[in-house]
């Protein structure tokens, strides 16, 4: 396709958790004749993780849930700092990520009459979606039960959750020094760690101990000791890393996964044919992990177990059912990757342009949109 005559710069607002923030990295490496420019909080790890790849600038955002009765004055203050930033980088249209961080970036967009879209990966809107889907240009999608949440008359479409580069990689456990012949348990709690699921599988694995398998366990930074020193009382062969910044790699080597349910963990195992025990986050007050779910256990791919069922009996029992069952194990796989959306950056490209023509287009000149 033809690219335009000069680049329109789009600023992607939020981030703050790898959950925000990859599926928009994507996106924006789908249409690489745009500008891209993240504005994120500051302190969240978001420059780390988008490693240079684009301009990445730190802007502080309120949070509803802390000290409430500030809020309303404290978002007009970050809305006039969002305007500052969006008029010095001349942006022509913004992303918003969803979650607080996009909130003040937004409003700034339509106070400066630009154009603004969103992205929406959970089976139910947050809050911030909700908030600003009034007045957006387009929304894409993770799963069509989302839009139940959003206006009407909103410009939509279900792409699925973009994927992070690299995604699709080779290895396999030896690549952690890992037995290649025994089957292998990813444990992941997110980019953030979860303590409570990492407490969970280590109540459980001693009572697994005479199985054949073993675990690479991304336990996160803040509990990766602890974890490890668990590890190191256990007569189990595993390989324990704070965090991995190249996920293909741990998908690579992995028989079945077990993890919380963000957007991107299932749009990742579900494209990659990975079999997965998911085990959703059960304090949002929407409980949107369980419904990411909901597709994938109805299609045979996976199973969901709710932190208060993850039980010793029930870890050994899973464990000899999913991973050990190499007939049931291929069964999940191949459910997996019939529902799996590989091109959802692509398509969510394709309907961001088309949403903000107004904003991106030049005359009869095209921007590129590819991977």
């Amino acid at each position: 396709m033809i690219a335009p005559l000069h680049r329109k710069t789009v600023v992607f607002a939020g981030g703050g958790t790898g959950g925000h923030l990859y599926p928009a990295l994507a996106l924006a490496h789908a249409m690489p004749s745009l500008d891209a420019v993240f504005l994120v909080p500051p302190e969240r790890g978001d420059a780390e993780r988008i490693g240079g790849a684009f301009r990445c600038l730190p802007l502080a955002s309120p949070r509803i849930d802390r000290r409430p009765w500030l809020y309303p004055a404290r978002l007009l203050w970050a809305v006039g700092r969002a305007r500052r930033k969006l008029t010095e980088l001349r942006a022509d249209a913004v992303v918003g990520l969803g979650g607080y961080a996009c909130v003040p970036v937004c409003l700034a967009a339509r106070t400066l009459g630009l154009s603004y879209y969103l992205i929406e990966c959970n089976a139910v809107p947050g809050r911030a979606t909700r908030l600003l889907a009034r007045f957006a240009a387009g929304a894409g999608l993770g799963f069509a039960s989302a839009r139940d949440g959003l206006p009407p008359r909103l410009r939509t479409r279900v792409c699925g959750t973009p994927l992070r580069r690299g995604l699709r990689a080779t290895g396999g456990p030896a690549d952690f020094d890992l037995d290649p012949g025994r089957p292998t348990l990813l444990v992941v709690g997110g980019s953030q760690g979860a303590r409570s699921l990492n407490t969970l599988v280590l109540r459980a694995l001693p009572g697994c101990t005479d199985l054949n398998f073993q675990v690479l366990h991304l336990a996160g930074a803040r509990d990766a000791r602890r974890v490890q020193e668990a590890y190191e009382g256990l007569d189990l062969p595993a390989r324990v890393l704070p965090y991995l910044e190249q996920m293909g790699r741990a998908y690579a080597a992995a028989d079945l996964v077990l993890a919380r349910s963000g957007a991107s963990t299932v749009a990742e195992c579900l494209a990659l044919g990975v079999p997965a025990v998911y085990v959703p986050y059960p304090h949002h007050a929407d409980r949107h992990q369980e419904r990411n779910t909901e597709e994938a256990v109805r299609s045979g791919a996976a199973q969901v177990v709710r932190e208060e069922e993850l039980e010793p009996s029930r870890f050994r029992a899973l464990i000899e059912e999913l991973l050990l069952a190499r007939a049931g194990r291929e069964r999940m796989a191949a459910a997996a990757a019939r529902l799996g959306r590989p091109d959802a950056a692509v398509d969510m490209a394709a309907h961001l342009m088309e949403s903000l023509d107004g904003a991106l287009a030049e005359g009869g000149w095209l921007t590129e949109v590819g991977e």
